[in-house]
């Protein structure tokens, strides 16, 4: 979506541009997401006693938890600035 493209709000002399709250929301909870789950895959290669099959299982289940970690904490400030962004002041 370019600018041209988005909605528009008409206070006084300028234009406030409306953020559209998905973008915000995907956004970040795509890149906090990635985050996440490379941290648990880290924390789990840490955290593992020794490196064998299960380390990759542990891996696993770390990178899930961690990715959607990340994906609930962006989304949330996503929708916190999107908010903050489209209310008028």
């Amino acid at each position: 979506m370019t600018d041209e493209d988005r909605p528009t709000i008409d206070e006084g002399n300028h234009q406030q541009v409306v953020v559209d709250p998905s973008d915000a929301v995907t956004g970040l909870g795509f890149v906090l997401g990635l985050v996440g789950a490379a941290v648990g895959v880290l924390a789990a290669l840490l955290a593992a006693p020794q490196f064998d099959a299960y380390t990759i299982v542990y891996c696993l289940i770390g990178g899930l938890a961690g990715g959607s970690a990340g994906v609930v904490t962006g989304g949330m400030i996503g929708a916190v600035f999107s908010v903050a962004r489209g209310t008028p002041r």
